[in-house]
């Protein structure tokens, strides 16, 4: 009987890449999220952080990853994790302009 043990690290992180680069995008990008309390401390102000949250952490990575699927169908050795990760960083990228200019 053979067993597949995978750590969750191999199936969430991009391989031949170091996982702590991505595990302190991911960190920036939640504690960049905590920024927004700034604007209220009560419940809309989670709900701001929440939002935010959810922007950088899930909407514009998977849209990323959704943008680069052809790409993926030409070269077949393109990792759609790497790519998710990418629009990761252009959420953070984004925020942090958010952050400076709009006030």
């Amino acid at each position: 009987m053979a067993t597949s043990s995978k750590k969750i690290t191999d199936i969430i992180f991009p391989k031949d890449l170091p996982n702590s680069l991505f595990i302190l995008l991911i960190i920036a990008c939640l504690l960049l999220g905590l920024s927004y309390l700034r604007h209220d401390t009560g419940l809309q102000g989670w709900l701001h952080v929440f939002e935010n949250w959810l922007l950088m952490l899930l909407i514009i990575p998977t849209a990323t990853a959704t943008v680069a699927l052809p790409f993926k169908y030409r070269d077949p050795s393109l990792e759609l994790k790497q790519m998710y990760y990418l629009g990761m960083f252009v959420a953070f990228l984004f925020t942090l302009a958010k952050l400076r200019y709009w006030r």
